[in-house]
């Protein structure tokens, strides 16, 4: 097998934020198309979507309506939705899949910190029961070589 060479392994851990050539970033149609079956998927209408988002833009100088979100999502409308918007969509949505969609191309990714903290804590639980079976082992270990003398 070929060996790399020290560039070509600095290429391969390097980030893609520092990479020297620059990712593949057109990507609107596919996140309209993200946004458009997250929308589908949670259930709720355009104005229902549109009402959560306000409800977490709160104090916003401009109101989601429907009518916005239609222009938003066309792919001919000349109109996008302001980027900080869009944990309100995702929220609205119960989906961080558009932001996925936007991260793709820098291979990141949105991670729910609650998901991370559960996972952190099934993993610690079972590490304590291990490490209960094994001080149980030591002790049932010392016990029997005592009775043994």
């Amino acid at each position: 097998m070929e060996q790399l060479t020290k560039a070509q392994q600095n290429q391969l851990t390097k980030s893609i934020l520092e990479a020297d050539v620059a990712p593949d970033c057109d990507i609107y149609n596919l996140f309209i198309h993200s946004v458009c079956s997250a929308m589908k998927r949670s259930g709720f209408s355009r104005p229902v979507i549109a009402d959560r988002m306000n409800d977490a833009l709160r104090a916003q100088e401009c109101d989601v309506d429907q009518a916005k979100l239609n222009k938003w999502l066309a792919p001919s409308q000349p109109h996008f939705m302001p980027m900080h918007y869009l944990p309100a969509l995702c929220y609205a949505v119960r989906s961080t899949e558009p932001a996925n969609v936007l991260l793709k191309p820098i291979l990141y990714k949105a991670v729910d910190q609650r998901a991370q903290l559960l996972q952190q804590h099934a993993e610690l639980q079972m590490e304590i029961e291990e490490r209960t079976a094994m001080q149980r082992y030591i002790a049932e270990s010392l016990l029997t070589d005592s009775s043994e003398e």
